[in-house]
């Protein structure tokens, strides 16, 4: 009995061996038919990721190109032929500097310019040649990349607020207008309410734009605002400041009698009780503290600029005042009307709240503070042009900002960057 059930139990052993070695030898034949396949899927799979890398490699070089072509094509001397050169030379360029992890073939490159607004296209194609033989089966030999970019806006500011933070870094309340003539309105501040016009307020213009958002209802705006606008660099960045003098004790801090002042630097000037002071050509710097025209008073320039530096340093033109000026054609401040320093707090206030300030030609420029503007009548109307970049304008009450582009009817020099370059950038697609 014992040796039956023994031969059993040999005969179970020597069945369970011979079935663990045909289960062997399947496996192996199988792996034998399998392993070409894995290896295939495997080397397909590196090809794949060194397709996917060299694409989004050569497709930020392609962006990169369509935006910096976009850019060239902002300035009024720029050529079709050099933007396509310059498109040519940034994808290479990028290509060859191994950003992407390795250095690519150099591409083909194809650029168009096109549209109104302006739009470049850059297509950009490079070979690919796989490691392990046809390219997923789809027979690619080649990785192509498309970007289009668009000029915003058009080409010339009528105003371009600075700030890249605050609420209201452009803002129209109450029944406040600006209506500018073939120009655009910037606001670079990303804050949500970056730009407002509410109320019966009206903002117009040929184009707006906001890199944050906007507040206001369809009708305080022509045309709707475009938000998500890319920044715009200050045009007037580069200027440099005039140069300041000492306060000279001879000049009068007050005057109530006509009178006419010369080129030089002040500290501190009231114009009151009805007096005309006429300013001689040239540049007046206001040092440390403001410039102020009330009580009928009148200040009258032809080809002056107005600097303003020092914490106290500013201007204030009440109700009942009366100011003319046109910016100088010539020197340190050619073109530009005002000029507030760049190491002035942004805090400080620029008020214009003159019922008589027709004619400001020039540019206004005042990087580090506010331009405020409350007045019941229109502003600059008879004016050829004015321009306004500063870090915040802010409209009350009822006035009537008109800024013009009338450039050839003035000889005041339009400064560079507020007519016809610099403009923003975006990719559309």
């Amino acid at each position: 009995m014992q040796s039956a059930v023994y031969i059993h139990v040999e005969r179970i052993r020597k069945a369970a061996i011979l079935g663990l070695a045909d289960r062997r030898g399947v496996f192996a034949l199988k792996l034998g038919f399998l392993l070409p396949i894995l290896m295939l899927v495997a080397g397909h799979t590196v090809d794949h990721a060194r397709y996917l890398r060299e694409s989004s490699a050569l497709q930020t070089a392609v962006d990169a190109a369509a935006l910096g072509a976009a850019k060239e094509m902002g300035l009024t001397d720029t050529t079709r032929e050099s933007v396509a050169a310059v498109a040519q030379t940034m994808v290479e360029a990028f290509l060859k500097s191994g950003t992407s992890g390795a250095a690519l073939p150099s591409p083909a490159v194809t650029t168009n310019v096109s549209g109104e607004p302006i739009e470049v296209a850059v297509v950009a194609t490079i070979p690919f040649s796989p490691m392990f033989g046809d390219a997923f089966g789809l027979g690619l030999d080649e990785i192509s990349a498309r970007a289009v970019a668009s000029v915003i806006g058009k080409p010339n500011i009528c105003v371009l607020g600075l700030n890249p933070v605050e609420a209201r870094t452009i803002s129209l309340e109450k029944d406040a207008r600006v209506t500018g003539q073939d120009c655009a309105v910037y606001s670079n501040s990303n804050h949500t309410k970056g730009l407002i016009s509410k109320n019966s307020a009206e903002l117009k213009a040929t184009f707006i734009c906001s890199r944050g958002g906007k507040d206001g209802g369809a009708g305080n705006f022509s045309p709707e605002p475009i938000v998500d606008c890319p920044s715009f660099d200050d045009p007037l960045a580069s200027r440099p400041e005039p140069a300041v003098a000492s306060c000279d004790p001879a000049i009068p801090a007050i005057i109530t009698a006509d009178t006419t002042l010369y080129p030089g630097t002040y500290c501190g000037l009231v114009i009151e009780a009805g007096a005309t002071v006429t300013l001689e050509n040239g540049v007046f710097v206001f040092r440390d503290k403001p410039l102020i025209v009330r009580d009928g008073g009148k200040l009258i320039g032809k080809a002056v600029g107005l600097f303003f530096i020092g914490a106290g340093a500013n201007f204030t033109f009440e109700r009942q005042s009366t100011i003319s000026l046109v910016a100088p054609t010539d020197g340190p401040m050619a073109g530009l009307l005002v000029f507030g320093s760049r190491s002035q707090s942004d805090t400080l206030v620029y008020s214009v709240l003159s019922d008589d300030a027709h004619v400001l030609i020039g540019t206004i420029y005042i990087p580090r503070g506010e331009l405020r503007i409350d007045a019941t009548s229109p502003i600059a109307d008879e004016s050829a042009y004015t321009a306004i970049v500063a870090d915040k304008m802010r409209l009350y009450g009822g006035p009537h900002l008109i800024l013009n582009t009338n450039y050839d009817a003035t000889d005041v020099p339009v400064p560079k960057g507020i007519r016809g370059a610099g403009q923003p950038v975006a990719l559309s697609r």
